[in-house]
């Protein structure tokens, strides 16, 4: 349930793929699936130095305004960016657009103390106090990377579906919108870390 979540993570896949092409958006969407593998294996391997770690008020303060910042940034910029022509025939992204796409998908993730926070509780709660074997902990993580996996194509997918259905000035809607969205949620997560 968590996955279909409507958060800042699906406002960039879409927003990735109207702009940029299915392409770009599933480079997006690997930056967020890198970003969860090695916070999973950071929560596990690590719990009791990530747990002192996260519950420094310091880091929360740092990572919540950085994730903020960030969000912040990319509403800006998506705001003032020229709609893209629905009309014009798309290319294919090159590697730095593409390595760009994925450093967004990673960074937005990462900084993001909802995911440090979600990771950290599984891990506790669904692995360490269950006393999971490795391998049975390994297929634990594995069916949840998969169901992000699993959405997050859904996402991409039904995005460039989308397109299809778009005029010129719902673009420009929903581009508007989505900046405000990740504003909003950018305000939300500076604010709720220094509160």
């Amino acid at each position: 349930m968590l996955a279909l979540l409507v958060g800042p993570l699906l406002v960039l896949l879409l927003q990735l793929s109207l702009r940029r092409g299915t392409l770009a958006a599933f480079a997006g969407a690997v930056g967020i699936w890198v970003s969860d593998m090695c916070l999973a294996a950071a929560t596990h391997f690590g719990l009791g130095g990530l747990n002192t770690v996260a519950d420094s008020v310091y880091l929360t303060k740092v990572i919540g305004t950085a994730g903020g910042a960030i969000l912040l940034v990319v509403a800006i910029i998506t705001w003032f960016r020229k709609p893209v022509d629905l009309t014009e025939k798309r290319v294919v992204p090159d590697h730095g657009s593409l390595l760009s796409a994925f450093a967004q998908g990673f960074a937005i993730n990462t900084f993001n103390p909802f995911t440090i926070s979600f990771w950290s509780f599984f891990s506790v709660t669904q692995v360490h106090d269950r006393e999971l074997a490795d391998e049975a902990a390994l297929a634990v993580y594995a069916g949840l990377i998969l169901t992000i996996v699993f959405t997050d194509c859904l996402k991409v997918l039904s995005a460039r579906k989308l397109r299809d259905f778009l005029t010129p000035e719902m673009v420009r809607r929903a581009q508007r919108f989505g900046a405000l969205v990740l504003a909003v949620f950018g305000a939300v997560l500076a604010v709720r870390v220094w509160v």
